[in-house]
């Protein structure tokens, strides 16, 4: 969970840089980097290249209408494939939603991972994907691992609302998101907070995360491969904020890098807590 800057306790900022390819890069140093807080800059005091992080991953799977037939045997694959990528000190939970959430499996090591509890799930109702997510940042905090973040595998036509924004800002783990093509350019456009398209797509791009959308089992395959390498491979930042502590203060962030070729997938904008 991100929490006030100060000087004993940084601003810790995960940050994926990747080039016009998807191609990720991994050799910046802290010069290349520059992170602006509330429109001033700030002074970083550690910048690294975090190499196969232990993660504690929540899985959101979607089962509502919009997953029915193929679409849910593709992704009990996909979830297969996840676990296998991953191992010990990794840890999962799962929990599937549509009108209700239920967490299917607690957290487990990847290797103790089975299918059987959700082997024959039954899909119908609507995605209520801002209620999953909630659900599974309040469960990460019960999480072994520093890296923390929730993977949905979804059909992804859902809106993005405010309050559920809010909390991706308080807890500060990136969200990523596999989702059926389609459903990226889903969803009406909130007009107060300038918000359009899926709520996939709103999540991963607030949270510093990233959302693929995909048609066909190989793009699936190849795109979860992307992912995976992206929940444990990425730079580090820290930095003391200049700003003054303040209870429940929203600060934005905005990260630069010498290439302006680059993209960069960073958390948008954090909440600090009491202390």
């Amino acid at each position: 969970m991100v929490k006030a800057s100060d000087c004993a306790s940084p601003m810790r900022l995960y940050v994926s840089v990747s080039d016009r390819s998807d191609n990720f890069i991994q050799d910046l140093q802290a010069t290349d980097f520059k992170v602006v807080e509330k429109k001033r800059p700030q002074k970083l005091s550690h910048v690294d290249f975090i190499s196969n992080e232990a993660i504690s991953l929540g899985v959101l799977l979607d089962i509502s209408r919009d997953m029915q037939g193929e679409k849910i045997r593709l992704a009990l694959s996909l979830l297969k494939d996840l676990v296998a990528n991953l191992e010990s000190p990794d840890e999962i939970f799962i929990s599937a939603f549509n009108d209700e959430t239920e967490e299917l499996l607690d957290f487990i090591a990847p290797e103790d991972y089975l299918d059987d509890p959700i082997e024959n799930l039954s899909t119908g109702g609507r995605p209520q994907m801002g209620q999953a997510l909630d659900l599974a940042l309040i469960k990460l905090r019960e999480a072994r691992n520093e890296t923390r973040a929730i993977l949905f595998i979804s059909g992804g036509r859902d809106i993005a609302g405010p309050s559920t924004l809010d909390h991706i800002a308080q807890h500060g783990h990136p969200i990523y998101a596999l989702g059926f093509k389609g459903a990226g350019n889903f969803g009406s456009k909130l007009k107060v907070l300038n918000i359009r398209g899926s709520a996939l797509k709103v999540y991963a791009d607030r949270s510093g995360g990233r959302s693929i959308f995909f048609e066909s089992a190989e793009e699936a395959s190849v795109a979860l491969n992307q992912l995976t390498f992206e929940l444990k491979n990425k730079f580090l930042l820290e930095y003391c904020s200049s700003h003054p502590k303040q209870s429940r203060n929203s600060r934005k962030i905005r990260v630069e890098v010498s290439n302006n070729q680059y993209q960069l997938r960073y958390l948008k904008k954090y909440i600090t807590t009491r202390r």
